[in-house]
């Protein structure tokens, strides 16, 4: 489950909860690609609370968009809880060309600053 809360210019902030489906990235996607129409780039906040990982199709939706739009997001940064989400996203850095960067939930305020940096 997603929650897509509005920000001001290119920075999108998404809440995700449970497990990441295939209707997520439904919707994920297309305001993802609307905003980068609208800005050129995009930022992306991704706030993950009691997350349980991504349905096989959402995952490979999520990879797509990652690898054929990494020139056009400039930062990712990803709020967690548990350490294999750490672990999955400094294995995602080496894909992506993007910035991606972990906090821990205690760190919220902190990945605000850098997203917006």
């Amino acid at each position: 489950m997603h929650k897509i809360i509005p920000e001001e210019g290119n920075l999108v902030r998404v809440e995700a909860s449970g497990k990441l489906t295939q209707e997520d990235y439904d919707q994920l996607i297309p305001s993802w690609k609307k905003t980068i129409a609208q800005f050129g780039s995009m930022r992306l906040l991704l706030i993950l609370q009691d997350f349980e990982g991504w349905e096989p199709g959402a995952a490979w939706d999520d990879f797509r968009f990652g690898t054929s739009h990494s020139d056009k997001v400039e930062r990712i940064a990803v709020v967690g809880e548990k350490k294999w989400q750490k672990w999955l996203m400094k294995l995602g850095a080496f894909f992506l060309r993007e910035d991606l960067k972990y906090f821990e939930s205690s760190d919220l305020a902190e990945a605000e600053r850098w997203i917006r940096a």
